[in-house]
C-alpha cells in the first residue's frame, strides 16, 4: 500500500500560511485543503462575541473532514492552523491503519515584514500594531514545534517555499485540473 501524505501548515501571522496551502494545492493533483479559517469564516456574518466556541467547533469540524478524507477517499491532504501532535491525538489509528504520514512546516516571519505584509493585506489581522518590537511580537505569536521544518518567508519567495516543501515531502509539481477554482472553493 502506497504512503500517503498530510502536509500541515503552522506559522506566524502573515508568514503566508494560507497563500502557501493555496499554492501547494493548485500544483498537487489529487491532494484536497482543508482549511479551518473557511470554517470560521461560515460565522462571520453572525459577528459572534465569543470566538473560543468558534474555534472549537472549526477544529472538530477539520476533524471530521479529515477522518472522513483518511478512511474512505485516502487521499493526501494539506491542513493548516493545526499540530502534529493534535492530528494524531485524534486521529492516530487511522493515520497508521491508512497509512499516512505527516510533514509539518513552521512558517516564519521577522517583525517588520509581518508589519508590511499586514498593512498590505486585503483584511488586516490579529491587530499587529499593538506590537512595539520584535521582542514582543516574537513573544507572543506562535512558534515551531519539535520535528516542524521552519521556512523563514521574509527571506524566501513563494515558489522557493514551496520549492522547499516539495522536496521535503518527495513530491513533484503537477497542475490540478481545476487550479482556478482553488481558491474560491477551499
Amino acid at each position: 500500500m502506497k504512503q500517503k501524505k498530510i502536509i500541515v501548515i503552522r506559522g506566524k501571522v502573515t508568514s503566508g500560511k494560507t497563500t502557501t496551502s493555496h499554492e501547494l494545492a493548485k500544483i498537487l493533483p489529487g491532494w484536497i485543503f482543508i482549511d479551518p479559517w473557511k470554517i470560521k469564516e461560515m460565522f462571520e456574518p453572525l459577528e459572534l462575541k465569543n470566538r473560543t466556541s468558534l474555534k472549537n467547533a472549526s477544529k472538530k469540524a477539520m476533524l471530521v473532514i479529515m477522518k472522513e478524507v483518511i478512511r474512505n477517499l485516502e487521499i493526501n491532504i494539506i491542513v493548516q492552523e493545526t499540530t502534529v501532535k493534535y492530528i494524531k491525538k485524534y486521529l492516530g489509528k487511522d493515520l497508521k491503519k491508512h497509512n499516512y504520514k505527516i510533514y509539518s512546516f513552521f512558517l516564519d516571519i521577522d517583525f517588520k515584514s509581518a508589519i508590511k505584509r499586514d498593512i498590505q493585506r486585503e483584511k488586516p489581522t490579529m491587530g499587529l500594531s499593538k506590537f512595539k518590537t520584535e521582542e514582543e511580537f516574537s513573544k507572543k505569536k506562535a512558534k515551531p514545534h519539535r520535528g516542524d521544518l521552519a521556512i523563514d518567508t521574509s527571506k524566501h519567495s513563494i515558489k522557493e517555499v514551496v520549492k522547499q516543501i516539495l522536496n521535503e515531502v518527495g513530491e513533484r509539481k503537477g497542475k490540478h485540473p481545476r487550479a482556478d477554482w482553488i481558491r474560491r472553493c477551499w
